[in-house]
């Protein structure tokens, strides 16, 4: 049977060594696409509902057109250069990612805002901060998670605040998005405090 270059791609990113990235959560298993996906529900950008979060180290690197290093460049001759850059790329890519799993915000009450960001595990941060809606209908938050006694979580602490990214009026099946950073406000793990990723949250 031929071998399709992506699944040469794929079979080399699982043969390739990690470089592991300082993670705020192990990497979870990939979220399952949405293949049959029911028409979206009118914009709403509250927070209250769940939200895929994925945070993400603040590389400046290019990361598509990177040369791969000496150990993946022995790979070119039995697959090919490109297929060799493209799979040195993407597990690049792969290893920026900071943080993964799903925030539930409770319905506000008022500029009061609480839930949990749940990581896969028994990874999970109880969050709790404010938010505020402006004029065009924005909304900032600021809140801290903190890990919860007993779990793996117990000791963390990670601040975020982001904004939710203005609607397009021409803009197709739009999903609702919050933007923003995270820090590790308190060292755990051996990990120091202080680390900086920027982060996405897609509403459900």
């Amino acid at each position: 049977m031929r071998t399709t270059p992506s699944l040469i791609i794929a079979s080399m990113v699982l043969l390739l060594p990690l470089t592991g990235a300082v993670a705020q959560a192990p990497h979870q298993k990939a979220l399952q696409l949405r293949s049959n996906a029911t028409p979206r529900a009118a914009w709403d950008n509250s927070p209250a509902g769940q939200w895929t979060y994925r945070s993400y180290l603040n590389d400046p690197s290019v990361m598509v057109n990177a040369d791969p290093d000496p150990a993946a460049q022995a790979l070119s001759p039995i697959y090919g250069s490109d297929n060799v850059a493209n799979a040195v790329a993407a597990l690049k890519a792969l290893n920026l990612i900071f943080g993964e799993g799903i925030i539930t915000f409770d319905p506000p009450a008022g500029n009061a805002l609480t839930g949990n960001l749940d990581m896969g595990g028994g990874l999970v941060l109880d969050l709790k901060g404010t938010m505020q809606t402006t004029p065009s209908g924005d909304i900032g938050i600021v809140v801290i998670g903190t890990g919860r006694a007993g779990t793996k979580t117990e000791g963390w602490e990670y601040d975020y605040k982001a904004t939710t990214a203005p609607k397009w009026p021409n803009g197709v099946d739009q999903v609702p998005t919050l933007v923003g950073t995270v820090i590790r406000a308190k060292p755990h793990n051996g990990e120091p405090a202080g680390v900086i990723a920027s982060f996405i949250a897609i509403k459900h």
